[in-house]
């Protein structure tokens, strides 16, 4: 299974980290750099967005329309996003400020639906558990 993170805050990152290989297990959790320039190299198991408002509405987007198959988690601090996030389909949104046992609960069931939860992905294939 492999992962990738948008979000600017290192504490946010660690946590949200933390918690995909609580859950997961195997798991490669990457981190976008957010340097001005969106990398959309592949479709991830799950995508997590933790980016306010507009920019993280174009980020979830650019997902839904390259990787359909991707499972995103969209993080941000405007309600106003949940219509969109549900026009879209993606697999949830959640407000700031949120508990720990919110995310966790949302990474564990999100983590169910992928059809990778068992295998070690490196970025040349896939390897069993």
């Amino acid at each position: 299974m492999d992962a990738i993170v948008y979000t600017r805050n290192d504490d946010e990152y660690d946590l949200i980290k933390t918690t995909l290989e609580n859950e997961a297990g195997l798991i490669d959790v990457d981190r976008h750099p957010l340097n001005g320039h969106k990398r959309f190299d592949h479709g991830y198991d799950v995508a997590v967005v933790a980016l306010k408002g507009a920019e993280g509405m174009e980020v979830m987007l650019e997902y839904v329309s390259r990787f359909p198959d991707t499972n995103i988690i969209w993080i941000t601090d405007d309600p106003f996003f949940a219509g969109i996030a549900i026009r879209n389909h993606i697999y949830d949104f959640i407000e700031r400020p949120y508990s720990k046992e919110r995310l966790k609960h949302s990474i564990h069931d999100v983590i169910e639906r992928c059809p990778n939860r068992n295998r070690w992905v490196f970025r040349s294939g896939y390897y069993e558990r």
